[in-house]
């Protein structure tokens, strides 16, 4: 009994440090770009237009938005106790690393780019929510998997 509170600990702590995380990166900046001028690019908007962007040409830009969805069903497979959450998060953390090796982003519906001049903190502490949720899933899946529910 004592090894499921452990395990229940475990788990509820991990989802809250990682949203905790990830609630913290939407208060800064993700990335800077050239369009127009230099734009900087906040993380909560790139949060709340990045489902939109595959509407304006952004299939790239929105394959990257679906590391945030995948994290949260990632978060309902951990509850549930199936290992399918570690898939799901290793994908998100790839889709997210990846964003650091592009030149340029979408800056306008028109199908135009622009440079991305610098990465800033807001993606950085994106990304280790990704890392902390997909480090922390594989540890409890390597630890807690051998635990039978009597229940």
């Amino acid at each position: 009994m004592k090894k499921n509170i452990n395990k229940n600990i475990f788990k509820v702590l991990l989802i809250i440090l990682s949203l905790s995380i990830f609630l913290t990166s939407l208060t800064f900046d993700a990335f800077s770009y050239e369009y127009q001028g230099v734009k900087m690019m906040s993380s909560l908007s790139c949060f709340v237009t990045g489902s939109l962007a595959i509407l304006g040409g952004g299939t790239l830009e929105w394959l990257i938005w679906l590391a945030n969805p995948l994290c949260l069903i990632s978060i309902f497979c951990l509850i549930m106790d199936k290992n399918l959450a570690s898939k799901f998060n290793f994908t998100a953390l790839i889709l997210a690393i990846s964003f650091y090796s592009w030149n340029s982003v979408l800056a306008s519906e028109s199908g135009t780019s622009g440079k991305i001049l610098s990465v800033e903190l807001g993606y950085f502490i994106w990304l280790a929510s990704i890392t902390v949720l997909t480090i922390g899933t594989k540890l409890y899946f390597r630890k807690y998997s051998e635990i039978k529910y009597t229940e």
